[in-house]
């Protein structure tokens, strides 16, 4: 009986122990590579193939042998408990990119650790990619172009316009604006133009980014749309107001449900 105490209060200590560990640990990635640090990674199997984007169903570019030393540039996907090829990396081959299915690689930080760069092509309901996109070089180099916004709150406007680059084989785009405090809103279009409306944003005043994010889907519910490439940053715009007052931290014992998202304009709304 005695020893049955002993091994709990031990088992309660190391608990302790743990969690003051994980409280002293620095802000951020410990694993990440520091600025300037090369990534890289080696071959564990030989014949190792190189496409050319973070999906199977992308065109090859080649080969490599086992032991071959890589670049590693990016990611694609997260690992949580076992590889299920969804987990990419993106490596420099013969002078262009290359992606390897991430089982292949042994890397020198961390997979999880490594910048994410790609995204996974979208599915029909047959789990085919759909025949808009050419497989033969990653989609999502083709998403360039200018990003533009006309109008401004500050003058009196109660919308803005902006522009983005078209990616082939996207069908809605939805435009993220952020607020200081980081809110969330979403304003959805099936063209390379969306509109900011004054009334859709939160009640806070400051700077705010907006950032671009292609979809494609077969489906008018939101839940449905598969996302093609990582958001691109269009700019910044500013809306006028007096700043919020800062407020104490307010100290309760129990938990604070997480706020309800700003509400956002209907999708598929040109």
């Amino acid at each position: 009986m005695r020893s049955k105490k002993l091994l709990i209060v031990l088992v309660f200590i190391g608990m302790i122990l743990a969690f003051s560990v994980a409280l002293a640990q620095p802000p951020g990635d410990p694993d990440a590579a520091d600025a300037g640090e090369t990534i890289t990674g080696i071959v564990e199997f030989d014949g190792t193939r190189v496409y050319v984007g973070p999906d199977f169903a992308y065109d090859s570019l080649g080969q490599l042998d086992i032991n071959t030393s890589v670049v590693i540039l990016g990611r694609r996907g997260d690992f949580y408990y076992s590889w299920d090829g969804n987990q990419w990396l993106e490596v420099v081959f013969n002078n262009e990119t290359g992606w390897i299915y991430a089982r292949l690689l042994r890397t020198s930080i961390p997979f999880n650790s490594i910048p994410p760069t790609g995204r996974a092509l979208p599915r029909n309901r047959n789990s085919r990619v759909p025949g808009v996109f050419n497989l033969s070089d990653n989609v999502c180099d083709a998403w360039t172009g200018n990003f533009t916004l006309s109008g401004s709150f500050a003058a009196g406007d109660q919308q803005l316009t902006v522009t983005y680059p078209e990616l082939k084989g996207a069908n809605v785009y939805s435009v993220i604006t952020i607020s200081p405090s980081g809110q969330r809103t979403a304003h959805d279009s099936t063209t390379t133009t969306a509109h900011i409306k004054l009334a859709d944003l939160p009640r806070e005043p400051g700077q705010y980014v907006w950032r671009v994010v292609p979809y494609w889907t077969n489906a008018k519910e939101r839940y449905n749309w598969q996302q093609i490439c990582l958001l691109q940053t269009g700019g910044t715009f500013d809306v006028p107001g007096e700043p919020l007052p800062t407020l104490p931290p307010r100290y309760r014992y129990y938990y604070y449900s997480t706020p309800m998202p700003s509400p956002t304009p209907a999708p598929l709304v040109p």
